[in-house]
């Protein structure tokens, strides 16, 4: 019936929508643990940077502070046509910062450079404290802070600390399209309680505790995370606002100690490498409600890729089997909208003969129901049940790192921006004009409706205007196997095609 297209178009948006709000998590999910006091210390304006680097990062320190103050993703291009572009998740510029920091003392510490190898720096000042920065050897996304005290005073300080500081604003190499800047960005917790906890910076007026053992926490945007890994030992993950410098500061707090591991990833959110990190840390690629079904489809789909080798064919590859998994279910909606439309002109009839007496028309609509054995609701019920299926992979789509700068044929470079020509919208539009037109109009349809669905095929393709070409190559392709099972069973069962 005409009126699914209606529906499916207007719960998609709406969807859509509550997912910009779905990870504002309230105050009262904190746990309440004691008050630790914390001296707010701040790296000011950066002075002599060092520089250390490896396959995947080139990683700048500030020198005195011993923070971690900007990270390139060497592999990820900020914009694909430009070579040395590479993608910063920490970094600074025009009153952004977001940077990490850690130490064995709440005192502002002053380092100077003892050794750097290129691919590791170490750090000491003048009272004992001595910082090590290097990378993982198992995973070169994994930066490993060893902070250690050797002063002749024994422990430096009641406070060992790895902090994330970040003000608010948008991820500072991010997109700049509307769908781009949607995308959830803030800190995340894994806790006890709940494996995933998001907070946007914005709701976080008051600090927040967790007292936990194993657990991580993190920065998370689209595409790309910055997480404190799980230290063998118990901890306090917090968050809370640094109203006197429009900083918030996130991290770990951990017991006294002379020495201090902190392990750092810094990188893409590809689901097979975050699972090997931590558990639940690939939680962090935000893949909404339907989460529990949108994970095995991009492991589905990261397995059809290992052979096509096109990340484009293998969403219309993806799609294809969905579809034939779901075809016993879609027949039978199909079935029914084909008993509709060959029925239609006797129920014109029955309208145009009680047209001025609606409850006698609705009586005898009622009987005819009832007599050929028709469900209105018939065609929509079963194509509602694979709607979460379709949002799932609408938004896993949306959360995958590896379509970014991906292309797929033709005009189509890059499968994470829109469409540059239109052409997948046009025929999103074309599709769904084809699909009304196939579609029976259900009788006593309101006028005003009637123009309504007239123009949804133009509004939607509007809307697909500024979608990224994969999730808008995903719904062509779900429309168009869905338009041809469509028109190969009104043969089969005699539906008249023509109007």
């Amino acid at each position: 019936m005409n009126f699914r297209i209606l529906y499916l178009s207007f719960v998609l948006i709406f969807g859509y929508l509550l997912f910009f709000s779905w990870s504002q998590e309230n105050k009262d999910r904190a746990v309440a643990v004691a008050e630790v006091e914390i001296e707010r210390v701040d790296g000011g304006d950066w002075g002599e940077l060092a520089i250390i680097s490896n396959s995947e990062i080139r990683l700048s320190v500030d020198v005195v502070s011993g923070a971690l103050v900007e990270s390139r993703l060497l592999k990820y291009k900020k914009n694909k046509d430009v070579a040395e572009s590479s993608v910063r998740t920490l970094g600074y510029g025009d009153g952004f910062k977001f940077y990490h920091r850690s130490g064995l003392s709440s005192e502002n510490v002053a380092y100077s450079v003892i050794e750097n190898t290129g691919s590791a720096l170490l750090l000491a000042s003048e009272n004992g404290h001595k910082k090590l920065i290097g990378f993982s050897d198992t995973n070169p996304n994994v930066v490993e802070i060893n902070d250690y005290y050797d002063g002749a005073d024994g422990v430096s300080s009641p406070l060992v600390y790895s902090s994330l500081f970040r003000t608010a604003g948008q991820p500072i190499d991010g997109g700049e399209t509307f769908f781009d800047r949607s995308s959830f960005s803030g800190f995340a917790f894994n806790t006890s309680d709940d494996p995933y906890i998001g907070y946007r910076l914005g709701s976080i007026d008051e600090p927040v505790r967790y007292e936990e053992f194993g657990k991580w926490m993190g920065f998370t945007q689209k595409y790309f995370l910055i997480s404190i890994l799980p230290s063998e030992e118990q901890v306090t993950l917090f968050a809370e606002p640094m109203n006197s410098s429009g900083l918030y500061r996130a991290g770990v707090l951990k017991k006294p100690t002379n020495a201090s591991l902190t392990r750092v990833y810094i990188g893409p959110k590809i689901r097979s490498e975050l699972i090997k990190l931590a558990p639940d840390l690939e939680l962090a690629i935000d893949m909404g409600w339907f989460w529990f079904l949108a994970q095995p489809l991009v492991v589905f789909l990261v397995f059809i890729q290992g052979f096509i080798q096109n990340w484009g064919w293998s969403i219309v590859v993806l799609t294809i089997v969905i579809k034939l998994l779901f075809w016993p279910l879609s027949s039978k909606g199909f079935r029914s909208m084909a008993k509709m439309r060959a029925l239609s002109p006797r129920l014109q009839e029955i309208q145009s003969r009680y047209k001025n007496d609606r409850q006698k028309l609705g009586q005898e609509m009622l009987s005819f129901y009832q007599k050929e054995k028709i469900n209105p609701a018939g065609g929509c019920l079963p194509m509602l049940a694979q709607f979460p299926v379709f949002i799932a992979l609408f938004f896993a789509l949306r959360e995958t790192v590896e379509l970014r700068h991906e292309p797929f044929m033709f005009w189509l470079s890059d499968l994470s921006a829109p469409d540059p020509f239109f052409v997948l919208p046009v025929v999103m539009a074309g599709m769904m004009y084809l699909t009304q037109k196939l579609n029976p109009q259900p009788p006593n349809m309101d006028p005003i409706q009637l123009q309504v669905m007239k123009f949804m095929p133009v509004m939607i393709s509007v809307l697909f205007i500024w979608l990224p070409s994969g999730l808008v190559l995903y719904s062509v392709a779900n429309a168009g196997i869905s338009l041809i099972q469509q028109m190969y069973l009104y043969k089969q069962l005699g539906a008249s095609l023509s109007e």
